[in-house]
């Protein structure tokens, strides 16, 4: 049995903002759900969910996402922005361009953006992003992240493994996942303004990643 993530290696540098308080779980249906019954119940933002494992786990149109134990980083964060409603759809591309810009930077590989949601290398899929918002009395945004880590081509699922990829099979080393993790809490942190929606800073980037990559349910 795979070692749960350690979270004291994730938090440092995270404690006032995203990653504040960080829960880490053997293995739930979906992160995403951890951290909306946890936003309804009056959580802070910045409150992060990882498991090692999803039974359920989800993508965009609700699709089923493989969550593979101990080989990659699945987790979700909890937002509050004091954005206006319209804007919220605007959290998947800072996202998106944040995760890919970090792992860009971390790996050395050209990372690109397949709208709205997913992120791949060499064509392949390495990630994706649900986001999932809540309007009314209080209004909140839940980012679920996957990314695919340690995997060996064996370990995806047969109908994914000539359409999935990991950091692994991409740069042909093993990984450590909590820096890892805390690389991307920290980007997170430092891209996401609660009371400022994205503007053109990430609307130019999004649409560079994703050039050339067409989604026929989106259109950026």
């Amino acid at each position: 049995m795979n070692e749960l993530l350690d979270r004291d290696l994730i938090t440092p540098g995270c404690e006032n903002g995203i990653g504040s308080r960080i829960a880490v779980f053997r293995e739930t249906e979906s992160t995403n759900d951890i951290v909306l019954r946890a936003a309804e119940g009056g959580e802070a933002e910045g409150f992060v969910a990882f498991a090692e494992s999803q039974t359920k786990g989800r993508g965009q149109f609700g699709r089923k996402w493989s969550s593979a134990e101990g080989l990659g980083l699945w987790f979700s964060v909890l937002l509050r922005p004091r954005w206006s409603p319209v804007m919220l759809p605007q959290m998947t591309p800072l996202v998106a361009v944040t995760v890919a810009d970090t792992l860009a930077g971390v790996s050395g590989l050209d990372v690109r953006i397949k709208p709205p949601n997913d992120l791949l290398c060499n064509g392949k899929k390495l990630a994706g992003i649900l986001s999932e918002a809540r309007t009314g009395r209080e209004v909140f945004v839940v980012v679920g992240v996957g990314l695919n880590v340690n995997h060996a081509r064996v370990d995806f699922p047969l109908e994914l493994q000539t359409g999935a990829t990991s950091l692994a099979l991409e740069t042909g080393r093993s990984w450590k996942r909590e820096p890892l993790a805390r690389a991307v809490l920290l980007a997170l942190a430092a891209a996401y303004d609660p009371e400022v929606p994205p503007g053109e800073d990430i609307r130019g980037p999004y649409a560079a990643l994703s050039r050339g990559l067409v989604c026929d349910t989106f259109t950026p």
